[in-house]
């Protein structure tokens, strides 16, 4: 059995959190955060989730048991080889434990900024030229996996995923063409939707979500995001504003225009290209997304990672 020693971030951090999701429901014990991710984990008091990013919803709702484990000393005991990995959950959060750790623990380095460019380029640092020149250079030692890899330089792929607990079951009732809230504005205007949050409550976020027939996402800061992963898992067909430009390398994979999803460049396009589909192939469709869901699920996510750990050694 792997046992992991996952450094996590202090602030919200959708690849770091959803990856330790599904390492702790693969390996138990066996994968041990420090400090606890609080959270993630169901005696996180329900009155605070809405202080967290997107209000808490789909990966801070208490999936997680709070299971006994043993956080005494970890990077001690790492030290001393009994774990076979350490993750360091977040570079730019923490990338003064990755210049203490790197080439003397198992390290594996997650980047999920935004950000094409791996650390430490970014605006913010160069405008600060003497902290620059002190922060430290990725080597061979650590293996670095990158969500929005658009330039390569030896880092490895990864991508955000969604707790199976989300992925909505069949038969789904439709009653509604998109969602209360629609990111891209030009289509919310065409459809009369908010741009803004619309829920407080995630019962009824995911209610709204399964209700609908298509979801409408975009490119924001990243390309990835956990929208994405809702929308697929709840059965509504994935619209996706201008998914062609996307880098290959650059996460979310596997989303094929008329496979699992619509790409499109304005809002004329797209409802024109919602009301030429036959009931038949939207079915098809929305099959061919919740199969994606379930293929980006964090168990899946997270055993694509320790296998992708694994075979790079």
């Amino acid at each position: 059995m792997t046992r992991v020693l996952f450094l996590t971030p202090e602030t919200e951090d959708y690849l770091a959190d959803s990856l330790l999701h599904g390492l702790r429901t693969l390996l138990g014990p066996d994968c041990v955060d420090w400090p606890k991710r609080e959270p993630l984990y169901d005696t996180f008091p329900s009155d605070r989730r809405g202080e967290l990013y997107g209000r808490g919803f789909t990966l801070y709702g208490g999936l997680l048991e709070d299971i006994e484990v043993d956080r005494v000393a970890p990077l001690r005991r790492a030290a001393e080889g009994e774990f076979d990995l350490v993750v360091l959950g977040s570079v730019w959060q923490d990338w003064g434990l990755w210049a203490q750790l790197d080439g003397t623990l198992p390290l594996v380095v997650l980047d999920g900024g935004d950000y094409p460019w791996p650390f430490p380029w970014s605006r913010s640092l160069l405008r600060r030229l003497r902290l620059w020149w002190g922060l430290p250079r990725r080597r061979r030692a650590a293996a670095f996996f990158k969500r929005e890899l658009v330039h390569g330089h030896g880092m490895r792929p990864i991508a955000f995923s969604i707790p199976r607990e989300r992925i909505a079951r069949r038969p789904l009732r439709k009653t509604r063409l998109v969602p209360s809230h629609v990111v891209d504005p030009e289509v919310a205007e065409r459809v009369g939707a908010a741009t803004s949050y619309a829920f407080d409550s995630e019962d009824a976020y995911y209610d709204d979500l399964r209700a609908s027939r298509f979801g409408v996402t975009t490119k924001r800061e990243g390309w990835d995001a956990m929208r994405h992963y809702e929308l697929a898992a709840s059965g509504a067909i994935p619209c996706f504003r201008d998914l062609e430009r996307k880098p290959e390398s650059c996460a979310p994979h596997g989303l094929r225009p008329g496979v699992n999803c619509l790409s499109y460049g304005s809002a004329d396009e797209l409802l024109a290209r919602i009301e030429s589909l036959g009931p038949s192939e939207e079915e098809r469709l929305r099959d061919g997304a919740l199969t994606w869901a379930h293929a980006n699920s964090t168990v899946v996510r997270a055993g694509q990672f320790l296998d992708a750990v694994a075979g790079g050694r």
